[in-house]
C-alpha cells in the first residue's frame, strides 16, 4: 500500500487541485523577492517533513534539525568547492548527516522526555561552534562564498522560477517517501512507540533502533535539504543554522500538526509567510504569535490540519483518543459472538502454533512444560515484590494466577515479559532464558501480553493495532519500504490478512477500521488480546482480561481463553474474577505478599486453608485464643 492510498477521494481531488495550482504558482506571483522566500520555504519543508519522523511519528523532541542541515550545507558547499559535482556532494551530505544522527543518536535515544531535548540542544550548540570556529574549512563566521550551482542535464538552473520547479520536485518525492513509511510496518511501529514504548515493545518492536531509524532518515532529510540550500544561494554561513532556526522547524511542525506530513507543510507555509505578512507590525507580530499559539493550544490542540477533519476531507487515518474509551463505558454496539467454534477457524496460525492440547476441548493433555520459572526474585529497594518465586506452566494449558492485591501478580507478568529484570532466578520458555532479554527480544521468542491498564495505540485504526503485532517477525528493511517493492507489497497483505484473523478470533472484526480509541473498554480489551495473538505466541499472558467486563462479556472472553487453548496456545492470566477463574482454569497458583502459598486444580484451590486465609484471613476466635496464650 503506498501512502496516498490513505487518503479520502476528497482529499485527493484536493491535492491535485494543489498540485496544479503549485505548477502554476509562478505565472502569478509578484516580483522576485516572494519567489526567493517561496523556494527558502519548499526547503524548510524538506526540513520539517523529515522531523516529523523522529518528533511526529515517534514522539521525540528533537532540536538538532538545524544542525543537521547546516551539517549537509557545509558538506555539500565544501566538497562542489574542491571541484566535485553537487549530485556526486549531495549523496555524501545526506551520508554524513545521517552518520552524525548515529553518533548522537547512540548515547542520547535511550534517555526520554525533556532529557534527550537538552541533548539535542547541546548538540546544535557544539556543531555552531565547530562552524565557526574551524576556519581553514568552514571560513569562520564569514562563511563560504561562490558555491557552484546546481546542473540538470548539462543545464546550470538560473533564476528562482527554475530553482522553484526543481525544489518543487524534492519536495513532492520527500512527501511521497514519507506518505510511503507512515503507510508501512515500519511507520506503524514508529507511531506505536510513541503511543506506548513499553507497549510497542512487547510487540516485538526494537524501539531503540526504531527511534534511530527514525533519527537518521530525519537528519538525511535535513542533511540533502541543507545541499539544496547551499546550491540554490550560493553562500553558507552559521547563522542560519543556531538552535533559534531549529526551535523554528518545531514550531513549523506543531503549528501543523504532529504525527502529519501535510501538517508539515501548512505549519511551513504559515511560518514562512506570517513573518512577512506581518511585517509592518514591526515588534508588536510577536505579540500576534503568542496570541496565536493560545487560540491554537484551546482549540487547534492537533495542529491546523485537524481542521480538515471539520470539513470531512479526512486524511490519513489516525485519531485522538476518543472520551468514550474510558472504563465503564457502555459498548455503543453489542459485541459479536465469538465462541470456540468460530474463533479457531479464523485462529492466525505462524511458526509457534502447536497442535491443541487435548482432544476433548477445555482439557489439556500436554506432560511437557512451555514455561519452566524458578526461584525468581524481583526487588524493588527494600520491598521484596516476588521472592523465590518457582512454577512450571504445561504446554496448551489455561493457567491462573491469582492472590490478594499486593501480592506480587503483576510484577510476575512483567518479569516474564522482560519490562522487569529480576535480581535472581530463572525464567525459560522452551530452554531459552528470558531474563536479562529485552521485551521485544521475548516477543520474538514467542511470548505476548496484555496489560492491567490498556494500552491500545490510540493513533492507529483497530486494524493497524494488530497489524503491529502481526509484524513482529517482520525486518526492518527500510530500502524495500521506500522503493514499494514486490516482497513489500506481499508483506503488506500477510499482515493485514492476518490482523484480521485476529480481530475475527476475538469478535471484533466489524471494528477493524475505527480508530482505536473510539472503541468502549471492553472492546479495548479484546483488542489488546488480538493484538497480542497477532505475534504469534507460544504463550500469551492477560493481565486481568475480564476488568471492566459484564457477566456476558466475560463469558466470551471464557470462549476466546477455551479456543486459545485448544489452538495449543498456553494462557497465563492474572484475574479476580473468581468465577472466570475456577471455570477456565487448568491450573490455579495463588501469591501472597510475593510468594507462591499454594498451586493446584480449581477444585485443590478452592479448600486450600492457605488460600482462604489469604483471601479472608484467619477466623476471630482463632486470633483472640493466640493473644491469650501469647
Amino acid at each position: 500500500m503506498n501512502g496516498i492510498s490513505l487518503l479520502s477521494p476528497r482529499l485527493k481531488a484536493l491535492v491535485l487541485l494543489c498540485a496544479a495550482g503549485l505548477l502554476m504558482l509562478p505565472l502569478v506571483v509578484p516580483g522576485q523577492y516572494v519567489m526567493q522566500l517561496i523556494n527558502l520555504g519548499l526547503i524548510s519543508l524538506i526540513v520539517v517533513v523529515g522531523l516529523n519522523f523522529i518528533t511526529g511519528y515517534c514522539g521525540q523532541i528533537n532540536f538538532a534539525q538545524a544542525a543537521f542541515w547546516g551539517i549537509g550545507a557545509y558538506v555539500t558547499a565544501i566538497l562542489t568547492l574542491k571541484g566535485l559535482s553537487f549530485w556526486a556532494a549531495l549523496p555524501v551530505a545526506a551520508v554524513v548527516t545521517g552518520l552524525c544522527s548515529l553518533l548522537l543518536g547512540i548515547p542520547t535515544l535511550r534517555l526520554r522526555a525533556y532529557y534527550l531535548a537538552m541533548a539535542t540542544i547541546a548538540f546544535g550548540e557544539i556543531v555552531q561552534l565547530v562552524l565557526v570556529h574551524w576556519e581553514p574549512v568552514t571560513g569562520g563566521t564569514s562563511g563560504l562564498r561562490n558555491v557552484p550551482g546546481i546542473s540538470v542535464a548539462g543545464h546550470l538552473l538560473v533564476g528562482n522560477v527554475q530553482h522553484y520547479y526543481f525544489l518543487l520536485v524534492w519536495c513532492a518525492l520527500a512527501m511521497w517517501l514519507s506518505l510511503r513509511v507512515r503507510s508501512s510496518h515500519l511507520g506503524r511501529a514508529m507511531i506505536a512507540l510513541r503511543d506506548s514504548e513499553i507497549a510497542a515493545e512487547v510487540m516485538g518492536i526494537d524501539t531503540v533502533r526504531m527511534k534511530m531509524l527514525a533519527l537518521v532518515l530525519s537528519s538525511t532529510y535535513a542533511g540533502i535539504a541543507g545541499g539544496l540550500y547551499v546550491g540554490y544561494v550560493n553562500y553558507v554561513s552559521p547563522d542560519l543554522f543556531s538552535n533559534a532556526q531549529a526551535v523554528l522547524f518545531f514550531v513549523m511542525l506543531v503549528v501543523g500538526g504532529v504525527g502529519s506530513a501535510v501538517g508539515a507543510v501548512v505549519g511551513t507555509i504559515v511560518l514562512t509567510a506570517l513573518p512577512e505578512a506581518l511585517r509592518f507590525l514591526k515588534e508588536w507580530y510577536l505579540v500576534l504569535y503568542g496570541i496565536g499559539i493560545i487560540l491554537m493550544i484551546c482549540f487547534l490542540p492537533d495542529g491546523l490540519v485537524s481542521m480538515s477533519r471539520r470539513f470531512g476531507l479526512g486524511g490519513a487515518r489516525s485519531a485522538a483518543p476518543s472520551p468514550h474509551a474510558r472504563a465503564g463505558t457502555t459498548l455503543p454496539t453489542p459485541l459479536p459472538e465469538a465462541t470456540p467454534a468460530t474463533a479457531f477457524a479464523h485462529a492466525p496460525a505462524g511458526p509457534h502454533a502447536a497442535a491443541p492440547a487435548s482432544a476433548v476441548p477445555g482439557k489439556a493433555a500436554a506432560a511437557t512444560n512451555v514455561l519452566v520459572v524458578d526461584g525468581v526474585t524481583q526487588r524493588f529497594g527494600g520491598l521484596v515484590a516476588l521472592d523465590g518465586v518457582s512454577l512450571h506452566v504445561a504446554r496448551g494449558t489455561v493457567h491462573a494466577v491469582i492472590g490478594p492485591n499486593g501480592s506480587g501478580k503483576t510484577t510476575f507478568l512483567n518479569v516474564l515479559s522482560g519490562a522487569y529484570t529480576a535480581q535472581a532466578g530463572s525464567v525459560l520458555l522452551d530452554g531459552v532464558e528470558l531474563i536479562g532479554r529485552r521485551p521485544n527480544a521475548i516477543a520474538k521468542a514467542g511470548l505476548s501480553r496484555t496489560f492491567q491498564n490498556i494500552r491500545v495505540y490510540n493513533s492507529l485504526t483497530v486494524l493497524e493495532n494488530v497489524m503491529v503485532g502481526a509484524a513482529c517477525h517482520a525486518g526492518m528493511r527500510l530500502a524495500g519500504v521506500l522503493a514499494g517493492s514486490a516482497r513489500q507489497r506481499q508483506q503488506e497483505r500477510a499482515l493485514r490478512d492476518s490482523a484480521r484473523d485476529a480481530l475475527e478470533f476475538v469478535g471484533i472484526a466489524d471494528f477493524a477500521d475505527r480508530p482505536a480509541g473510539s472503541l468502549a473498554y471492553a472492546q479495548q480489551r479484546l483488542l489488546e488480546i488480538a493484538r497480542a495473538l497477532a505475534t504469534d505466541p507460544k504463550v500469551l499472558l492477560l493481565d486481568e482480561p475480564a476488568a471492566g467486563m459484564n457477566p456476558q462479556e466475560a463469558s466470551r472472553l471464557i470462549a476466546i481463553i477455551a479456543a486459545l487453548r485448544d489452538r495449543g496456545i498456553t494462557v497465563i492470566f492474572v484475574e479476580h474474577n473468581v468465577r472466570l477463574v475456577m471455570e477456565i482454569s487448568d491450573c490455579i497458583t495463588v501469591f501472597d505478599f510475593g510468594k507462591k502459598i499454594a498451586e493446584g486444580t480449581p477444585q485443590q484451590i478452592q479448600i486450600d486453608p492457605q488460600v482462604i486465609e489469604a483471601y479472608l484471613g484467619r477466623p476471630r476466635k482463632s486470633r483472640v485464643r493466640e493473644s491469650v496464650n501469647a
